[in-house]
């Protein structure tokens, strides 16, 4: 799975990441170190890569916007988790955020500390069928 680690995380997750198997970029890697969200949102469609923020406002943008990409998974409660416990988290979690992707598309998932992780399917708030916001 291929990650773009946004700005408002560490470089660190990026490179903690990377250095235990996974494609992960940091913002800073791609110049887009002070670019806006639909910007990054756009490359990240382009680029075929799962956003990982701890911007809880995206999930308002996304759901104004009725975009259908890029998945994103949202941090939460992170700030203050060691870097290499939240690449350990975050890692342990992509086979499942893959399959939800693969089986049933694009996704908003949110992942807190000793919670399962969450998803709902993009475009947010449109009616799919039964369970689309379920978890996966």
């Amino acid at each position: 799975m291929r990650l773009l680690v946004d700005q408002n995380l560490p470089r660190r997750l990026s490179t903690s990441l990377h250095a235990d198997g996974h494609d992960a970029l940091h913002t800073e890697d791609e110049g887009l170190a002070t670019a806006p969200d639909p910007l990054i949102l756009s490359w990240c469609c382009r680029a075929s890569r799962l956003l990982v923020t701890a911007d809880k406002k995206l999930t308002k943008f996304l759901a104004a916007s009725g975009v259908d990409c890029p998945s994103v998974l949202v941090l939460r409660e992170m700030r203050t988790v060691p870097v290499e416990q939240t690449a350990a988290i975050v890692a342990a979690n992509l086979p499942q955020i893959e399959r939800v992707i693969v089986e049933r598309g694009n996704a908003l998932f949110s992942l807190t500390p000793g919670r399962p992780i969450r998803a709902e399917l993009l475009p947010l708030g449109m009616i799919g069928p039964p369970g689309v916001a379920a978890q996966p």
